[in-house]
């Protein structure tokens, strides 16, 4: 019986570390209004995945929410702290390297088409989005053209918060 018992858990186990990033490359970024994991990103509570954004053609990309339907979604990494994705430049200005910025409260998470220093996100347990070292501060606000991008500790009405986890496959 006991040993029954350990190949479960130890199968339970692996189980939900194949549902993590085992690297930080190559993962989707998805928001909940849990802290804990699940091996399944569809099961997690309120889960939204995420897209890179430009509303207006603007040099920075923002992080918004996107439903189901999506074509496609963004894989992250993460080196020295900064979150880095491939994604289309604005005027048919093909593909680049989009870097986040510093992540600075009452600011949407940004991401540049050039080289950025050392950031300050981190990846807690391997799954939860972190801010030099908080996993509370990521908020869903509304941004522009109706749209609800994530903020680190947003102010404004309607402003909710939420966690970022790090995930393998699509939530819906």
């Amino acid at each position: 019986m006991r040993s029954s018992t350990l190949s479960l858990i130890v199968a339970v186990g692996a189980m939900i570390c194949a549902a993590f990033p085992t690297e930080l490359t190559n993962f989707l970024l998805v928001t909940t209004s849990q802290a804990d994991p699940n091996p399944d990103p569809s099961e997690l509570q309120a889960v939204a995945a995420t897209s890179l954004y430009d509303p207006f053609h603007q040099p920075a990309l923002i992080l918004r929410l996107i439903g189901s339907g999506y074509n496609s979604l963004p894989n992250f990494t993460l080196t020295d702290g900064t979150l880095s994705s491939v994604a289309l430049a604005p005027f048919n200005g093909g593909e680049k390297l989009y870097n986040s910025t510093i992540v600075e409260a009452g600011k949407e998470l940004q991401f540049l088409a050039s080289p950025q220093p050392a950031g300050n996100m981190a990846l807690s347990e391997g799954y939860l989005l972190t801010v030099d070292g908080e996993e509370e501060g990521w908020t869903i606000c509304n941004g522009l053209l109706g749209s609800e991008v994530l903020t680190w500790k947003g102010t404004t009405d309607g402003c909710a918060d939420t966690y970022v986890h790090a995930v393998t496959k699509a939530p819906y």
